[in-house]
């Protein structure tokens, strides 16, 4: 996929990944007992994670240092976990990534965006914004879907911004899109 990732990087245009792009759930659909598939809907957006892993662990994002991801409703309160996790295993536990000339942490701040729709959690502690990264993080209303926060969407903002400053407020909301 190289000449194809170093056109896409030429133009500038971010590559957006939508959850469930991981097929290896499939199983777990047929397999899910309850109505919805609600085992399988949060695993949806934690397989993100294997995606995530590809792009920065695989050393994509280390030959196309310039192009940018954005990964679409996996959410963020998982993020601060995977990224400590990527770069203990770097630093501490001795992990080889020859083929990466920085932490694994590095290329996400530098190349990769991620959305989220309702989650104060990840927003009130301010050393878990800034370990995911503000200017990383992008909201999302998913209109028109099911977990749009639409038509309360601006309430919703309002709830879960509190206590944030405005400044990471503006860049969340719209700044950072």
């Amino acid at each position: 996929y190289d000449p194809l990732l170093a056109l896409i990087q030429e133009t500038g245009l971010p590559i957006c990944c939508h959850i469930g792009l991981n097929t290896g759930l499939d199983d777990l659909v047929s397999r899910d007992p309850t109505p919805g598939s609600a085992i399988m809907v949060p695993m949806a957006m934690l397989s993100t994670g294997e995606a995530l892993g590809m792009w920065i662990l695989g050393g994509v994002l280390e030959r196309f240092p310039d192009l940018k991801l954005v990964f679409v409703e996996p959410g963020v309160g998982w993020i601060a976990w995977w990224l400590n996790l990527v770069d203990d295993m770097v630093l501490r536990q001795d992990y080889e990534l020859p083929d990466l000339k920085e932490l694994p942490s590095h290329y996400f701040h530098e190349n990769v965006f991620i959305t989220f729709i309702d989650e104060a959690e990840a927003l009130a502690y301010e050393p878990f914004r800034h370990r995911i990264g503000v200017e990383n993080i992008m909201w999302s209303s998913d209109y028109p879907h099911p977990v749009s926060s639409w038509p309360n969407s601006r309430r919703l903002v309002d709830a879960q911004f509190d206590g944030v400053p405005a400044r990471e407020r503006e860049a969340i909301t719209s700044g950072n899109a």
